[in-house]
């Protein structure tokens, strides 16, 4: 039976994140799944938990905001498990407090699991350069978290990294022995298996969960950097099981059913390389010798159910049980890819309802920056809530009004944070806009054009605007306003340069320029502060120097434009070359700033 105190706190929570102050006579019973009925201003929730009651109290906020008077629901989760991975590990760490904010959404939801993704940034005491610098979690930070967690029914998983993804920690010379490439452990090692029994150990310090994620992902060339040199050519396949049996074995010892990312296994047996190749031959005595551990089947980019089953399909053959990591897109750049979550999201879900799946999560990686707060994305978390309590046919405005509810943002708000991407495809000129040099011709637009742009800026302004009071569309508005004016400088410099268009560079030089650095001092403003209410300080410092970079760059540039208009330069050697394709082979920061590979950006 709920106790008062428990059902007190879980309305209070609900309350918290939704802003209603629920008005009705209420009445609170244990019962199986989750049953919520309204009428003649009475109210009752039967839940099975703790997180399937706070789920209770946020429909009954639904009801208040959509203006219902009666209400009547049963649901049961399709989804034992239904989370989302938060990423900890690309310069922006969550504060403890911003955890628990996040904890509360995911608890409102009624989604029970949440895994905060930590390659370094956590606290292994025998490794003091285990997340030095880079805002780690102390283990009573993760204590803390934990026993909050357990109070809304959220499951606290760790998930850690045993093998790849290990750069941040391995740059360090003290760590230099444990090295096989510079992302990646060195398999066979012993100091190697002392460092992750220490790390499996810490977790274990912090968590009452049985289950740890242990990552093994993207280990790219395994085996053959140091490990080559010490013990020759290897059976690359056979070499990965050895090390796993290992870290199962630790897991083990501390009473945790590991899982881990199952791309390694694609990638050896693909002869390209590649995860999501459906001709990649994993053989049967690969298969056969895979130790006790869940593999999780992470996949953000296909579009197509198909392709879904048939991935899961393979994974069925491999292992006993699957999870699937789907994402929640906030990694292309400053705003939630709202388009693309949507494309790919729909149909994962619903292969993963076909395939039984045990355990799904939303992934909110930080690649390349972090430069997007994941609470900007939180209104897309309805996606799996509602898969996982609905059905994944639930009508996506069941989705739409969870997450209205849920962040206080409206939908077409929502939508024109979507706008700084052109399309469902994974195309991001809206980083690039912001990030680009305006001399050099690198952008890539990847089939958008300049003016699809700046139309697509405009819609977002004008849509903005109902939302202008608080500090995410303030930051979002401005976002689009620079992208408007750079694409807009982008399109038409090399052609006003060429046609000698005096009167236009005049106003470039003297008005345009110095008035777009004065907005990019406005916009790191704006970041900051959105960056200091949700993440620590460390690694602020990567975001701040690209904003520092591009400040300086438009002040030089200015500079090179004005000489040039008073005759000290003959030319303006950047605008004077042919412009080639500008397709790289990614779309990072470093890609955007500079034609010379890896120069000038340390970051």
């Amino acid at each position: 039976m709920f106790t008062a105190d428990t059902v007190s706190r879980i309305r209070a929570c609900a309350q918290s994140v939704t802003g209603v102050l629920l008005p009705y006579d209420m009445k609170v019973v244990e019962g199986e799944g989750l049953s919520v009925t309204l009428e003649n201003g009475r109210a009752q929730i039967a839940a099975q938990d703790e997180n399937a009651l706070a789920r209770g109290f946020f429909l009954l906020s639904r009801c208040v905001r959509e203006g219902k008077t009666s209400y009547s629901v049963c649901q049961n989760r399709h989804f034992a498990s239904c989370g989302a991975m938060v990423d900890c590990s690309r310069n922006g760490v969550l504060t403890v407090d911003a955890v628990k904010r996040y904890i509360d959404q995911l608890a409102c939801l009624g989604m029970n699991m949440l895994m905060l993704y930590t390659e370094d940034t956590y606290e292994v005491p025998e490794y003091p350069y285990m997340g030095y610098l880079r805002g780690r979690y102390s283990q009573k930070d993760l204590q803390e978290l934990d026993a909050y967690a357990v109070s809304l029914g959220v499951e606290l998983v760790p998930c850690i990294q045993t093998l790849g993804h290990m750069r941040q920690f391995l740059q360090w010379q003290e760590n230099a022995h444990l090295r096989d490439q510079m992302d990646v452990l060195l398999i066979d090692e012993e100091k190697t298996y002392d460092l992750i029994e220490a790390q499996i150990r810490s977790m274990r310090a912090c968590m009452k969960t049985d289950r740890i994620h242990i990552g093994m992902d993207e280990a790219h060339g395994v085996g053959l950097g140091e490990y080559l040199l010490q013990n020759g050519t290897t059976d690359r396949h056979a070499l990965l099981n050895r090390h796993l049996a290992r870290v199962v074995a630790i897991c083990g010892k501390y009473g945790f059913r590991p899982v881990m990312w199952s791309d390694m296994f694609f990638r050896l047996g693909s002869k390209t390389n590649e995860y999501y190749d459906l001709d990649a031959d994993v053989p049967q005595q690969v298969i056969d010798s895979i130790p006790a551990v869940d593999l999780c089947y992470w996949d953000y980019y296909h579009e197509d159910e198909a392709f879904y089953d048939a991935m899961l399909t393979q994974h069925a053959r491999m292992g006993e049980r699957t999870v699937f990591a789907g994402g929640v897109w906030t990694w292309s750049g400053f705003l939630p890819q709202v388009k693309k979550t949507e494309a790919t999201m729909f149909p994962a879900l619903a292969a993963c309802a076909k395939h039984k799946v045990d355990t799904v999560f939303a992934t909110l990686w930080g690649d390349d920056g972090a430069e997007t707060n994941v609470f900007l994305a939180s209104s897309l978390l309805p996606i799996f809530s509602e898969s996982c309590w609905q059905g994944h046919d639930c009508p996506k405005e069941e989705m739409i009004l969870a997450g209205e509810c849920l962040t206080g943002m409206p939908r077409a708000v929502l939508e024109a944070l979507g706008e700084f991407y052109p399309s469902e495809k994974d195309v991001r000129t809206g980083k690039s806009l912001i990030w680009c040099d305006p001399l050099y011709p690198i952008l890539d637009p990847m089939g958008d054009t300049m003016d699809a742009a700046i139309a697509r800026s405009e819609r977002a302004l004008a849509a903005l605007g109902i939302y202008k009071e608080e500090l995410p569309a303030q930051y979002a508005l401005l976002l689009f306003e620079i992208a408007k004016e750079k694409a807009r400088i982008v399109r038409d410099l090399r052609a006003k340069y060429l046609a000698d268009d005096r009167v236009w560079l005049v106003q470039l030089a003297q008005s345009d320029l110095p008035a777009l650095t004065n907005q990019y001092a406005r916009l790191m403003g704006l970041h900051r502060r959105l960056w200091e209410q949700d993440y620590k300080r460390n690694g602020w410092e990567v975001v701040c120097m690209r904003y520092g970079a591009a400040m300086a760059r438009l002040a030089d540039v200015t500079d090179e434009l004005c000489r040039y208009l008073s005759g000290e330069l003959e030319t303006i050697a950047e605008l004077d070359e042919t412009p080639l394709s500008p397709s790289r082979i990614a779309q990072h920061y470093e890609h955007m700033v500079t034609p010379s590979a890896a120069l000038g950006t340390g970051f």
